[in-house]
């Protein structure tokens, strides 16, 4: 997982300046260490007294994900969810119930290079979603 101030040096890298806005929602996505929706960071900002505009957030989103420096998940109906692209490849395990998202490591490395081996293919990109219900759903100690 990458600092605050490593994702500064990313977007400086990119050409990208390093706004107040977009120092705080980095700070968000990298404080948590998950997939969040523009309106949840919103949420984390006001409770922390910091006031933007939900059209700021979006459009600050879509510019780290045209930079490569962020990733759009599309979860079944739900709203989509960002995440910064960090060091590691991985994949996600989501709750049909409550949404829940745990990344999990990838085991397709060395698959992706025999495949691309045996095909000519240049492997690009892979991407897994599994589903399933968390624990806490099944117990029912969470209400949706």
């Amino acid at each position: 997982m990458n600092s605050l101030e490593e994702w500064k040096e990313k977007l400086r890298a990119e050409g990208i300046r390093c706004t107040k806005q977009r120092v705080e929602i980095l700070s968000v996505l990298v404080k948590h260490g998950k997939p969040l929706t523009a309106k949840e960071i919103y949420q984390q900002l006001e409770a922390s007294e910091v006031n933007l505009r939900l059209s700021t957030i979006y459009r600050t989103l879509n510019k780290l994900e045209d930079n490569n420096l962020a990733k759009k998940l599309n979860i079944g109906n739900e709203e989509s969810k960002f995440e910064l692209i960090g060091a590691y490849h991985h994949h996600h395990l989501i709750c049909r119930n409550c949404n829940q998202i745990i990344a999990l490591d990838c085991p397709l490395q060395e698959y992706e290079k025999k495949l691309g081996t045996e095909t000519g293919y240049k492997i690009q990109e892979h991407s897994i979603k599994f589903y399933g219900v968390c624990p806490d759903c099944q117990d029912g100690h969470r209400n949706i």
